[in-house]
């Protein structure tokens, strides 16, 4: 448990590393769509839209308190059939016993990893605000003890660095991760899924789709504020965005993806 103090350092630290200011403005509103792709104006069936929570006047500072937000490359696409609770992967079990606190978010994700074939030899992550891909060795060593020497140094502050047993290097694309954690909330599932659709068909139509890694994250924080969308650049800023829906795509690609703009009416940094 955090004490208040610790919180709040913890979310000063994310927050000065995480939003560079000095390199990003704010938009009040997102842009109205433009063109329709087919998934532009879908909406949640009424079951799931009745249990959405009514937009407040504002989500900001909504999101946990943070200090890293380290997030697996599974290669599981089907995050359909993702467990309620991921630690029932060894993996994210391992990592998440020796990680947890101090401010660390860790997730699952559908993105692959950069060597498919050595899933089961080499883990692969990237961690925010540091804008890092992290490969550990996984055969000369135990998970539990690869964990552990990876959190001492991120816990005490220090520079990531590449080690015999630790390839550190730096992240080259945006990363676009949505919430579609079905198991945990169907309305993360429901939702998430649409905005994933429309995610694909924008960055497709704005020729982005290969400058873009976009992926499915397992549970965030926040169901009430379904439809989370997680924006992670390669110079370290992260713009957390809630209860978006598809219609909203097109002006967060513009905004947010082609420029370094955040939409206040949906930001919960």
């Amino acid at each position: 448990m955090f004490t208040s103090a610790t919180t709040r350092r913890y979310v000063l630290t994310f927050s000065r590393q995480c939003r560079r200011f000095k390199h990003t403005t704010f938009t009040e509103k997102c842009p109205k769509p433009t063109y329709d792709t087919g998934c532009t104006f879908c909406t949640p069936p009424p079951e799931i839209q009745a249990t959405l929570k009514t937009p407040p006047e504002s989500i900001r500072h909504t999101i946990p308190p943070l200090s890293k937000v380290i997030v697996y490359r599974s290669n599981n696409k089907d995050n359909e059939s993702w467990p309620k609770k991921v630690e029932a992967y060894d993996i994210m079990r391992n990592i998440s016993k020796v990680g947890r606190g101090n401010g660390n978010m860790i997730c699952l994700s559908s993105l692959s990893p950069k060597h498919p074939e050595a899933i089961e030899t080499e883990a692969d992550f990237f961690i925010f605000p540091d804008a890092k891909n992290i490969y550990i060795d996984l055969q000369s060593q135990s998970q539990d003890t690869a964990f552990v020497k990876l959190f001492q140094t991120l816990n005490s502050g220090k520079a990531l660095e590449s080690t015999p047993t630790l390839t550190v290097t730096p992240v080259e694309k945006t990363i676009v991760l949505i919430c579609g954690h079905a198991k945990r909330d169907i309305r993360c599932g429901v939702v998430g899924k649409l905005v994933h659709d429309e995610f694909v068909q924008v960055l497709s139509q704005e020729k982005l789709s290969d400058k873009i890694e976009l992926g499915y994250i397992s549970h965030v924080g926040g169901h009430v504020y379904a439809g989370n969308v997680v924006i992670l650049k390669p110079d370290g800023t992260v713009t957390w965005y809630g209860m978006v829906q598809p219609q909203h795509v097109q002006g967060i690609v513009e905004k947010s993806i082609k420029d370094n703009q955040v939409i206040e009416e949906l930001s919960r940094n």
